[in-house]
């Protein structure tokens, strides 16, 4: 009885040690699962985009299985505050650049400064896309995908008004305007929203003109808000402009209700698919010869802290897998956006042309946070608005706007 005991004992112990075995190898066998936190709605082209992209990395990398998770933008970042408090962020979590000086004090950001020099390939990047992830020294995120902001114009509305091209500086910009403006159409619109936007739209004026959003009340800072204000005093641009954001902009333009617009590479796809006869240039500086200086804009992606170390491994493959050739031309070719490596725009750019002035704004781009005050930008950037909107609306002049505007953020960097 004893020996048959015992012998039952070991063929259980054996069961259960095969048993064992074959839910190791199947786990082996299963593939790690990251989460991913993005801002593009399904609905629209970016969304549509942006899930053949996990498609196409899943199909490259069938060990790892994306769990995407969409936010809408404005509770994106109120999302991964709270999750950076409970230590419960998804694997990968996406912000604007804006947001990266704020979300890497938070503690919301691994450093990703192992993975990327182990990568070797960062001098590709466009400097200012490096600027843009970039936090006292270290690199919090990653951008595959950039744009900036031009200037937009209906080619059969030049046509009528005897114009042959796009204006080359400001003064074009003010003759152009009134020469396209009629009694059904204004010439120009740009956005002047309360909003990042509005401060967006300016700030090509102001940087490309010398001026410094930390010092507004320097003469080149007047002048360039004077000069972007000047349109709708004029008559040239609706005074509607201050309750337009970047969509509604596109739309006015889409109607024929405006002849030029201030707009983003993003936005191009709708203009295409209303069939509309456009073109695209830099923003004109001040006069011939200068550069045009743009904001840069597109989202990066970090990884948190919180996840393990596997899991951070597979973030990063996702990651590194959008700065590479496939994934980055796949994404930025179907969204009309930039790829952020040296030796990658080229080759969307030349495929789709309408881009040409975007690549070359970029080239002079500069990183927001940068040169507006750093993890108080948004705030600098609030105050800057607020001026913009005074003078549109004429409850003061460019000067006094921003002479106020100045010593608010003066104070507000001394905090």
């Amino acid at each position: 009885m004893k020996t048959k005991l015992v012998s039952v004992m070991l063929t259980l112990m054996l069961v259960l040690l095969s048993s064992l075995t074959a839910l190791a190898l199947a786990s082996e066998n299963q593939p790690i699962e990251i989460s991913v936190q993005d801002v593009w709605a399904d609905s629209l082209q970016w969304g549509k985009v942006w899930l053949k992209t996990i498609d196409l990395f899943e199909k490259n990398n069938p060990n790892i299985k994306i769990d995407r998770i969409y936010v809408p933008l404005g509770q994106n970042i109120e999302r991964v505050l709270l999750g950076t408090k409970t230590k419960s962020l998804p694997d990968v979590i996406t912000c604007d650049t804006q947001d990266i000086p704020h979300l890497a004090e938070a503690g919301a950001l691994l450093d990703l400064s192992q993975f990327i020099n182990e990568w070797g390939k960062w001098d590709d990047v466009f400097p200012a896309s490096q600027s843009a992830v970039t936090w006292k020294n270290k690199p919090y995120a990653i951008q595959f995908t950039t744009n900036t902001i031009a200037l937009h114009y209906n080619k059969s509305f030049f046509e009528e008004a005897g114009l042959s091209g796009p204006p080359e500086t400001w003064d074009d910009l003010s003759i152009w305007a009134e020469k396209l403006t009629k009694s059904d159409r204004y010439g120009y619109a740009f956005s002047a929203f309360s909003s990042e936007e509005a401060t967006w739209h300016f700030e090509p004026f102001l940087w490309s003109n010398g001026g410094d959003l930390l010092a507004l009340d320097r003469p080149e800072a007047i002048n360039a808000l004077e000069f972007h204000t000047s349109f709708v005093k004029k008559g040239f641009t609706s005074p509607d402009v201050v309750n337009w954001n970047q969509g509604d902009v596109g739309v006015q333009f889409r109607l024929g209700k405006t002849a030029m617009m201030i707009q983003g590479c993003w936005d191009i796809p709708s203009s295409i698919e209303a069939g509309m006869d456009f073109d695209i240039a830099k923003i004109p500086p001040p006069k011939a010869g200068m550069p045009t200086i743009g904001p840069i804009g597109g989202e990066p992606f970090g990884i948190s802290p919180f996840s393990s170390e596997e899991k951070q491994k597979a973030a990063w493959e996702f990651l590194k897998f959008l700065m590479e050739d496939t994934g980055m031309k796949f994404f930025n070719a179907n969204v009309y956006n930039v790829p952020t490596r040296k030796s990658i725009a080229p080759d969307v750019v030349n495929d789709l042309p309408l881009l040409k002035p975007f690549l070359e704004t970029l080239e002079n781009g500069r990183n927001r946070f940068e040169y507006g005050g750093g993890v108080k930008y948004p705030n600098v950037s609030m105050i800057t608005r607020e001026a913009i909107q005074k003078v549109i609306i004429g409850e003061a002049t460019a000067e006094e706007a921003c002479k106020e505007a100045a010593a608010k953020i003066r104070e507000l960097m001394q905090e």
